[in-house]
């Protein structure tokens, strides 16, 4: 007698971005996955500890996520935002990842500071029931630089299908840098534009109703080239 063994669900782990709202950024996106994706989210650095500015450190907690989940078996999603997808990248040469997704990803920045502001303008618009937190230092902000020079070459090695999300009217990160990072995967990628989409689409309430439906067909394996 033959048991068929369930196939494990995907499970979703997200790396954000650098500012003010740390794992949050992906909060709309676990809520509109949650009933069928375990979704993963966690803090890269602590934004109210100026000091906690070492960018090997930031990357070895991104790293212990990874094998922990790894290590539980089954399919891992990598979605990453901004700085997270310079450093989704990296974590995807070195662990078992089925499928990389990047919104917006920070290979190449316009400027810190307009990273900076634009996230401190977002917070100010959110519900005044949030907690109000604390700028990222300037220690942090150089971390965040250092950790773009140090992986964003990462993407070239990467070996599983990767999907590119980007906003054509994005404010901090040029559409440029989702199409490099095309010119250097070898692997099976695709890249999508939405046009009105910024920065933080993912959050920003303008266009997630049809950001969140095309990460899903990815995850399934339904997206059509």
């Amino acid at each position: 007698m033959f048991l068929l063994q369930r196939k494990k669900r995907p499970v979703i782990v997200t790396i954000h971005g650098f500012g003010q709202r740390l794992h949050t950024e992906f909060d709309p996106l676990k809520d509109y996955f949650h009933k069928k994706y375990k979704v993963v989210q966690f803090d890269i650095y602590d934004v109210n500890n100026p000091s906690d500015a070492n960018e090997k450190e930031w990357i070895a907690r991104c790293e212990r996520q990874m094998r922990e989940i790894t290590q539980q078996g089954g399919p891992v999603i990598l979605i990453g935002f901004s700085m997270g997808g310079v450093i989704a990248s990296y974590l995807a040469t070195i662990f078992p990842v089925e499928k990389l997704i990047l919104v917006a990803p920070a290979f190449e920045y316009l400027n810190v500071q307009k990273v900076l502001n634009q996230g401190i303008k977002m917070v100010k618009k959110m519900a005044s029931t949030e907690t109000k937190s604390n700028k990222p230092s300037s220690q942090q902000t150089l971390a965040f630089t250092n950790i773009v020079s140090t992986y964003k070459e990462s993407i070239a090695e990467v070996s599983c299908p990767v999907l590119l999300l980007h906003g054509l009217d994005d404010e901090v990160i040029p559409i440029s840098s989702s199409k490099n990072a095309c010119k250097k995967l070898s692997c099976k990628h695709q890249l999508i534009l939405f046009d009105g989409g910024k920065h933080r689409m993912l959050y920003d309430n303008t266009i997630q109703n049809n950001i969140f439906p095309i990460i899903e067909c990815m995850i399934e394996g339904k997206l059509v080239n």
